[in-house]
């Protein structure tokens, strides 16, 4: 949000004030301001000049020359403006002054012409994006009178971080920003100037029906005739302009610049379209209506409308229809300030997917007791434009929901300790009343009333009476004390340490590495890909219309991940520990738990290497975290992702944990045609229930093991499992272990076959093994294999 430091000052004397510690010191008790920007110190030398005469250009059909009283003499200037005019003011910048873009003015020739300074458009001076003609002054001035004398063309523009207002909807308006200064300098904040709306009395109100009082809180209107000869200020058009909004027409002008001073969006309605009355109702079916962009519209059911008795004319809190809008010949207004419930408008708006200014503050909870201030502030406003103005009708106020004060008791000693430090009494009061909050002190108790536009949401507790008072104290003028806490020892988090291990071992053991993904599916990429994903839990208002699944299975959002590595890496390995989603159909109670996802990806290495790779890592994470072998047995998977003979189910005890396969040739052909892609999906949960197996220690044998590595030629068809079953079958004395090592699929083996390694470790606790001992082994686990059908590679 943008703010002008000249509007402050319209409210706050910053007289002595360094402006770049204001902010810093506003930054520190309020809001965080990212931006400061001084705006304006640009334009020099720019004054009133006084179109004397009008000639064409005898060598150009564009340009014209113009003699130009400057106030301390006549100017010769060339210009090409198609609205320069005999007799017209216009802002003149003088040979050594500058304008925007411009840093220095000299004497030109243009098209053989001697041209002695600038006639100057809005845009030139940087307070308007208008460049179609010269700015052409309202009023009587001199020549060579300084145009920033008549235009605040100097300003300090500050930019506020929104979303640290989220909760101050009192700060979304310039007024506001002012009440928080001057409480920060201990000023005196000025009084708005608003009308008494006298006339008003005894006229007929306008018809309001607030059908939905759930979502309208407050309707205040009043109709106003004789809106003519209206014009915006130039010095409002500057002020909009350099807080981000368009000068548009002077009546929809004063409602932007009530929106930007109270932070009350305001809307004017043309009076013959809302002559029967107005309706606030909210949509019962899907309904068309045209905005005023132009745009046509499907209002899905329960968004808030305004309508007249026959038609809706806005949505309510949003923006207004086409159907109303202000016309130039509109001479009747029916102006509305209203109050509508914050998350429907939010709602509304998602729904919709239209956000606006004025969207923007109803989502923040607004007062509904200022809906009348701000019409009085409008009329003040518009009756400078046009004294002669009058009422056609009395202030109509539909109050649905009042808020009321909220009452907060809390003492002194309280504060103080929640603080650390002992602060006088006096200077908490002062802060208080300085904010506009109502104390009455009874010893060193204060019984407060919260103004209302500070308790829609963000006042409510005596906690936020303390940090009112300390932020406006200065946290920085608070002496540090130690805490006098009993210290306890730290509860760990289970479900954090066993997912922290798990990031710990297969980052440094297995060199992967952590992706993050989205908890919803990307069907449009998903499609693109073939894969089919069957989730049930659906967003209702999502962001985008192509992300309304929540994810049952990671393994899409990885397989996204692995199409951008594969045009980087030859091979990678990436892990997430994420949320996904389960629920037998859309209306069933949905259930959330947490999986481990690994994705190996390689163009060296083969399916087979990298299904045994994942087999490998899952038996290592389920030794090391729980001590126990995880069983893999042939998988029931329906993803159509899984391969349907290369992948496995991943089980303990009989229970499901998940599943290893390589990616199915016909989505892994649409990552890349080279890369070869394999994925291990568990439940982190189910791994988390599972009792650490016990340790059963044996005593070390203190001679000597020796480790003999065997690769053996296995049918494809054979599955690993099976192998695993043979080799326990083999009985041997000397045999104190075996592991698998590796397999290989390449080249130079039979046709149909795969090569198998695997680590037999032998020792005796007796004595060293000869030579003999270790042969005669060698020999009978190679015949046992071999008559099996594994022969020794």
């Amino acid at each position: 949000m943008k703010i002008s430091l000249n509007w402050i000052k319209d409210y706050v004397n910053l007289d002595g004030i360094d402006i770049k510690e204001l902010w810093y010191r506003f930054t520190m008790s309020t809001a965080e301001v990212e931006d400061v920007e001084f705006v304006g110190q640009d334009i020099q030398n720019v004054v009133v000049g006084k179109v004397i005469s009008v000639v064409p250009h005898p060598e150009s059909k564009k340009l014209k020359i113009t003699q130009v009283d400057s106030g301390d003499g006549i100017l010769q200037v060339v210009c090409g403006a198609p609205n320069v005019t005999e007799g017209i003011l216009v802002p003149l910048a003088k040979i050594g002054g500058s304008v925007k873009k411009l840093p220095k003015l000299g004497k030109v020739k243009l098209v053989g012409v001697e041209s002695y300074g600038m006639l100057c458009s809005a845009q030139e001076l940087g307070i308007s994006d208008d460049h179609s003609g010269l700015l052409i002054l309202e009023g009587d001035y001199a020549p060579g009178t300084d145009i920033k004398s008549i235009i605040d063309i100097d300003d300090v523009i500050i930019e506020i971080d929104n979303k640290s207002l989220t909760n101050r909807p009192d700060l979304w308006g310039h007024y506001g920003i002012a009440r928080e200064i001057a409480a920060i300098y201990g000023r005196e904040l000025k009084p708005m100037q608003l009308d008494s709306l006298a006339g008003s009395e005894g006229k007929d109100k306008v018809d309001i029906n607030v059908e939905d009082t759930e979502k309208c809180l407050r309707y205040s209107s009043i109709k106003i005739d004789g809106a003519t000869n209206l014009q915006t200020s130039m010095n409002m058009k500057v002020r909009l302009f350099y807080c981000g909004m368009r000068p548009i027409s002077p009546l929809v002008d004063l409602t932007n610049y009530l929106m930007l001073e109270l932070g009350q969006p305001m809307h004017a309605f043309d009076s013959r379209q809302v002559e029967s009355g107005i309706v606030v109702r909210s949509t019962k079916e899907p309904t068309l209506f045209k905005t005023l962009d132009g745009t046509e519209r499907n209002l899905p059911e329960d968004v808030l409308l305004i309508c007249n008795k026959e038609r809706p004319v806005a949505i309510a809190g949003i923006m207004g229809g086409e159907n109303s809008e202000v016309l130039e010949d509109t001479t009747s207004i029916l102006l509305e300030s209203a109050t509508f419930d914050g998350p429907s408008i939010r709602k509304g708006s998602t729904k919709i997917g239209l956000r606006t200014e004025a969207s923007a503050r109803y989502e923040k909870c607004l007062d509904p007791n200022i809906t009348v201030t701000a019409i009085q502030r409008f009329v003040k406003l518009l009756k400078d434009m046009n004294p002669n103005i009058n009422f056609a009708s009395a202030l109509s106020d539909v109050y649905c929901q009042k808020l009321e004060p909220i009452d907060i008791t809390i003492t002194k000693p309280y504060i103080d300790r929640y603080i650390g430090n002992d602060l006088p009494q006096e200077k908490m009061v002062e802060i208080l009343r300085s904010l506009e909050f109502k104390v009455d002190v009874e010893g060193d108790t204060f019984k407060i009333k919260v103004p209302t536009f500070r308790a829609t949401k963000d006042i409510t507790m005596k906690v936020d009476i303390i940090e009112e008072i300390t932020r406006i104290y200065g946290y920085d003028n608070i002496v540090p004390q130690t805490l006098d806490i009993a210290l306890k020892p730290l509860e760990y988090n289970e479900d954090r340490l066993l997912d922290h291990k798990i990031k710990e071992l297969l980052s440094e053991r297995f060199g992967a590495s952590e992706v993050m993904s989205y908890i919803w599916y990307d069907n449009t990429y998903n499609a693109k890909m073939g894969i089919e994903t069957n989730g049930q839990v659906k967003i209702l208002n999502p962001q985008a219309q192509d992300a309304n699944t929540l994810r049952e299975s990671m393994v899409p959002c990885m397989l996204g991940f692995a199409e951008k590595n594969e045009k980087v890496y030859e091979e990678f390995s990436i892990f997430e520990i994420g949320s996904v989603f389960t629920a037998a159909n859309p209306k069933e109670k949905c259930e959330q738990h947490k999986n481990v996802c690994i994705l190996l990806g390689s163009k060296i290495k083969s399916e087979d290497e990298l299904f045994y790779d994942l087999k490998g890592i899952m038996t290592y994470l389920a030794k090391t975290l729980k001590n126990i072998t995880p069983e893999f047995t042939a998988c029931t998977s329906a993803f159509n992702w899984v391969h349907p003979m290369k992948s496995v189910d991943i089980s303990y005890n009989g229970k499901l944990m998940g599943y290893i396969s390589v990616v199915h040739p016909s989505i892994k052909k649409n990552i890349g045609k080279k890369i070869n892609v394999a994925v291990l999906e568990i439940n982190r949960e189910l791994l988390q229930a599972i009792d650490y197996a016990s340790i059963k220690y044996k005593d070390l044998s203190k001679f000597p093991e020796v480790k003999l590595d065997y690769s053996f030629l296995v049918d494809n068809g054979v599955t690993f499992d099976k192998l695993v079953e043979d080799i326990r079958g083999f009985k041997s004395e000397l045999l104190n272990s075996f592991e698998f090592v590796t397999i290989y699929t390449g080249k130079g083996l039979p046709e149909g076959k795969k090569s198998m390694t695997f680590r037999f470790v032998i020792g005796s606790n007796e004595k060293t093994l000869t030579s003999d001992e270790i042969n005669g082994f060698a020999k009978s686990i190679i015949d046992y294999m071999a008559g099996l059908g594994y022969t020794l590679r």
